[in-house]
């Protein structure tokens, strides 16, 4: 499924679109919306950024597992202005579970809660210094101040495999503990296969 939206080409999957629609519909706490609407408000912190510096991107593709940007103006930007879009989207997390945090304090409700922690999850799952997430990309962006882009891509690698090993450990671990916690495990395990198939962030 496709459209153009404020001159930008959208593309978005069935397989998604079916499944988020099934997920709504079936979960009567609504965690599965105010997950869905956290990511959508991390990418909008990006595209904000991307405004920012004049560099709308070209695309937009939603898949089941993924949201890729086509950006063609990434090399006309400064190291800085890099890392801002990088960071657009953490931002916005941090931002939201502050307000969160701040309304959950002085009126306690569940969907305040629930906004707090999702956020706040995803802000940090995605500052990590591993490959392909954001804080691996400002990582990299960082490290290249002082050294080339291939060595800085390798120290990535090497951070981002210390990181994914112990994580995979443990969340084979929780795995075996509790019978249907694979979330750690599976995510993991994407990303050391990500790790292992891409090779540069450009």
């Amino acid at each position: 499924m496709s459209f153009r939206l404020f001159g930008i080409h959208f593309e978005v999957s069935y397989p998604l679109v079916g499944i988020m629609t099934a997920v709504i519909m079936l979960d009567s706490t609504l965690s599965a919306a105010v997950c869905f609407i956290s990511v959508v408000l991390h990418e909008l912190g990006h595209l904000c950024m991307l405004y920012r510096y004049h560099s709308a991107p070209d695309a937009i593709r939603l898949t089941l597992f993924d949201i890729s940007i086509s950006d063609r103006k990434k090399h006309l930007r400064s190291n800085r202005a890099e890392l801002a879009v990088t960071l657009g989207g953490v931002a916005v997390n941090y931002v939201l579970a502050l307000i969160f945090g701040v309304a959950q304090h002085f009126s306690p409700q569940p969907l305040y809660n629930q906004m707090l922690s999702a956020n706040l999850t995803l802000g940090l799952f995605n500052s990590l210094p591993i490959y392909s997430l954001d804080g691996g990309q400002a990582f990299y962006l960082l490290l290249n101040r002082r050294f080339t882009p291939d060595r800085s891509l390798r120290i990535v690698e090497v951070f981002s495999m210390l990181l994914l090993i112990p994580c995979s450990v443990l969340g084979f671990l929780v795995l075996l503990r509790s019978p249907g916690s694979f979330t750690l495990l599976l995510t993991s395990l994407y990303l050391i296969v990500v790790l292992l198939t891409e090779k540069n962030y450009d």
